[in-house]
């Protein structure tokens, strides 16, 4: 079976087409994280549209910020500042007609390397990413701790100094 995976962030949107522990495929293009719900969505789709097949049976999607994983929605993503209250398994079902999965995207880091990385000989791990945003995923005893709305590991927009740590920490700070 092949899965869909999709990692949208605050400056790229990458994707990739997964069959037996393998990429297949893979694309990647810039977002206007700064547009309008359905701009940013529109993007989401285009690059879905790309790597999508009749082949393809689910697609995983991690998005950068609070998510209620169950319901599939993402609340406030962190570095697409419209994005507040998306209902975006909802949306992806409807276009798609697959079963879709959205979580964070530090979660689905962590997962991947546990699974498939560094992390697989481990019973617990801490996953972090660095990029546009700083996120954490954390794997304790074989399962993710996601915390509510998947916001354990999210501790970039923690108070430091004069802004956050995700300032200080990430992309944002090399590229101000």
């Amino acid at each position: 079976e092949i899965v869909l995976g999709i990692d949208m962030g605050g400056t790229n949107v990458r994707g990739g087409l997964v069959s037996n522990n393998n990429l297949s495929a893979s694309i990647s293009h810039r977002i206007n994280a700064k547009g309008s719900v359905d701009e940013v969505l529109q993007q989401l789709f285009y690059l879905t549209d790309k790597l999508i097949t009749r082949s393809v049976k689910a697609i995983g999607i991690g998005v950068p910020g609070l998510v209620d994983a169950k319901k599939g929605i993402v609340f406030d993503a962190i570095n697409v500042p419209s994005w507040k209250e998306v209902p975006l398994q909802q949306w992806m079902k409807e276009r798609y007609a697959i079963p879709v999965f959205i979580n964070n995207d530090a979660n689905c880091f962590a997962l991947g390397e546990y699974y498939f990385g560094k992390g697989k000989d481990h019973q617990s791990m801490i996953g972090l990413t660095i990029g546009t945003g700083l996120g954490t995923g954390i794997i304790i005893n074989k399962k993710l701790y996601s915390g509510k709305n998947c916001g354990a590991g999210e501790f970039g927009m923690a108070d430091y100094l004069d802004k956050y740590f995700e300032y200080y920490a990430s992309g944002q700070f090399f590229n101000n």
